[in-house]
């Protein structure tokens, strides 16, 4: 049974961040493909261009908040999954972009394969089923 691949868009400052997590979700089963952006700006272009089930979204890009992303990206797509990525405990700014929208927060405290997991869930996919088939756009 061939499975449609999750649309995954990482926007994140960190260059090194965005390869790692690319990295990680090729290291699976679930096909996947990832579209990547620094900026907030980018993010919402690429929302409404690449449709995705999930965004990783940086709580603080060069250009905007994680609640004010997270809360234009909601009107675009009321549907997408957004799971923001704080570098740090700041629970005002995690409970901002919850409030904004986001199905998910995770800090750098948090496992590699947690993350997996979240995207994972928000998909309702079960990581044992499916099959690698990855691809990437820039």
């Amino acid at each position: 049974m061939e499975v449609n691949p999750i649309r995954i868009l990482i926007c994140n400052r960190y260059t090194l961040f965005r390869e790692g997590v690319k990295a990680l979700l090729q290291a699976g089963d679930t096909p996947v493909t990832v579209a990547e952006t620094d900026t907030g700006t980018g993010a919402l272009r690429l929302m409404k261009s690449f449709r995705p089930d999930v965004v990783l979204l940086d709580a603080t890009t060069p250009d905007s908040s994680g609640s004010e992303s997270t809360r234009l990206m909601r009107l675009i797509d009321p549907g997408v999954k957004i799971v923001v990525v704080a570098m740090n405990d700041d629970e005002p700014l995690r409970s901002g972009c919850l409030r904004a929208g986001a199905w998910a927060c995770v800090g750098n405290q948090d496992d590699a394969w947690r993350l997996k997991e979240i995207i994972n869930d928000a998909c309702g996919r079960d990581t044992q089923t499916t099959q690698g088939n990855w691809s990437v756009i820039q």
